[in-house]
Formats: structure tokens, C-alpha cells, sequence
């Protein structure tokens, strides 16, 4: 390939002529990165797309979760019985000493 660049520049091509020599002859796999254009503006788009899904996704299932730990926390109806009992039973209460 460096052999065919050095006869390409000896030759007095330009930039884009050589460019497209190596494409038509190799491929676009020979470009640093391939153009923004057909199939391969998957490869420009998927990981952008894919990481803003995995966090819309992550954010969505913490906030589900969250929602389930607040309802966790919170005490029920059939305690506050007992807490009054216990806060009787405090008041009641002369420690030792």
C-alpha cells in the first residue's frame, strides 16, 4: 500500500483521487472511520441510541423501585394500635437507678 501511495503522489493525484483509489480498491474498510452514509451510519448512531435507552430504562426501574421502598417504610394501619400501647407503657415505665 505504501508502495502504491508513493506512485499515486509521484503521479501528482490529489487527496480525494487517492482516497477513492484506496476505497474502490480495498473497500471502505481502509478509511480511519467509515462515512456517515448508508449502513454505516449504524455504526455512527447504535452506541448513542443504545446508551440513551439503557439509561431511560435504568431510570425508569429505579424509579419503580424507589416508589416500592417509600411504600415499604411507611407504617401500616394495624401498628399504630400497638404504638399507643407502647407509648402508655413508656410513660408507666421509672427506670431503675
Amino acid at each position: 500500500m505504501f508502495a502504491e501511495l508513493g506512485k499515486l503522489i509521484d503521479q501528482g493525484k490529489s487527496d480525494d483521487d487517492i482516497l477513492s483509489y484506496f476505497v474502490e480498491k480495498y473497500g471502505t474498510t481502509v478509511l480511519a472511520a467509515p462515512p456517515a452514509s448508508g449502513f454505516n451510519l449504524a455504526a455512527w448512531v447504535m452506541p448513542f441510541a443504545a446508551l440513551a435507552i439503557g439509561a431511560l430504562l435504568a431510570i425508569y426501574f429505579l424509579r419503580q423501585f424507589r416508589s416500592r421502598w417509600v411504600a415499604a417504610e411507611q407504617p401500616t394501619e394495624g401498628l399504630s394500635k400497638y404504638q399507643d400501647k407502647v407509648e402508655e407503657e413508656l410513660k408507666k415505665f421509672t427506670p431503675e437507678d
